[in-house]
């Protein structure tokens, strides 16, 4: 995971619609991620980094994703699922699903 922000990393954020907002929830994403001693590879945080930043353009936008089938997340940790709730809740406006996408995030790097 990277202290400083690399240009793609930038270029992401940018795409928000607020930056600044953007960087407060990675920013709160790290202390998560940190807290729980779980560690992305560059390709993993520019992931994460692409699914944050969407999730602050359809906060400001207030879009919903498509309905999830729940079930297709019954093998994911409710660890990960909790990490991505809590960092859901750092916005506004997002569905309730939002957070089981997210956790494959942190599932995927519980795996390094």
């Amino acid at each position: 995971m990277m202290n400083q922000q690399i240009p793609k990393e930038r270029e992401i954020i940018s795409k928000s619609g607020n930056s600044e907002l953007c960087i407060e929830v990675l920013n709160y994403s790290k202390k998560v991620l940190t807290t729980k001693k779980i560690i992305m590879t560059e390709t993993q945080w520019l992931s994460f980094v692409s699914h944050i930043s969407g999730m602050v353009y359809r906060s400001i936008n207030m879009e919903a994703i498509p309905a999830l089938e729940k079930e297709i997340f019954n093998e994911v940790s409710q660890d990960s699922i909790g990490m991505a709730d809590d960092i859901c809740k750092q916005l506004s406006n997002l569905h309730d699903d939002e957070k089981y996408l997210l956790s494959i995030h942190f599932e995927s790097a519980k795996l390094n």
